[in-house]
């Protein structure tokens, strides 16, 4: 049975053209993110659609898309709001949210 023969060390160039990808991917990603947390704010400003199925739609957690929408300043519709005040309630006192 003959060895395995040791597997070739990456070069310099290798090392850096992984790097240069690492870095225009995160860049990729940064913008389709932007992108689409603009879309997600869009459509809870206008609200069409709801906030359960936007976020299932992005691919975002609830809570997360919850979060960046007090961020830019929405607040739950009426048809959410006592449901986000009950919430909040619970998160002030400590409890389960």
């Amino acid at each position: 049975m003959n060895p395995t023969p040791p597997p070739e060390s990456p070069t310099l160039e290798d090392i850096a053209a992984a790097g240069a990808r690492r870095i225009r991917d995160a860049d990729r990603l940064k913008k389709s993110s932007d992108e689409l947390k603009e879309l997600v704010l869009a459509a809870l400003r206008a609200g069409t659609h709801k906030p359960t199925e936007v976020a299932k739609k992005s691919g975002w957690t609830g809570a997360h898309v919850r979060k960046m929408a007090r961020e830019a300043g929405i607040e739950p519709d009426d048809r959410y709001k006592e449901r986000a005040e009950r919430l909040r309630k619970a998160q002030a006192e400590g409890g389960p949210s």
